[in-house]
């Protein structure tokens, strides 16, 4: 994998748009429908949707910053251990880097750059 494609395809606003806020605002919506549908109580109704619409908010606020520092990472890399991080990611097998283990991976990557080259 190309450090352009790690970033069109996992790094990207555009990404974490498809893949973290809108199925975080469908979940939402169905989750008020659902509160709205059990409860007659327009009292019990604001608070249960200001719970959930929080802890939403909170979850893709926290999802974004773990994409800009895993981003942030990438862009160090590139920046410092420019060819020997290339054919790194390039060496990397397609089933380790997904979305859940993708910090892990650049981090493990990152570790074993400074071990060898230093600190730059």
């Amino acid at each position: 994998m190309t450090p352009s494609e790690l970033e069109h395809r996992f790094l990207s606003l555009k990404c974490w748009m498809q893949r973290i806020v809108l199925p975080s605002a469908a979940v939402l919506l169905l989750v008020l429908l659902t509160f709205g549908w059990l409860t007659n109580n327009e009292k019990t109704l604001d608070h249960n949707a200001v719970i959930v619409g929080f802890f939403m908010l909170y979850f893709v606020l926290v999802r974004g910053g773990h994409l800009l520092m895993i981003r942030s990472m990438h862009k160090d890399m590139l920046k410092n251990y420019e060819d020997p991080y290339k054919a790194r990611l390039a060496g990397l097998p397609e089933k380790t880097l997904r979305r859940h283990n993708l910090g892990f991976t650049l981090a493990r990557i990152k570790r074993d750059l400074i071990d060898e080259f230093g600190v730059k």
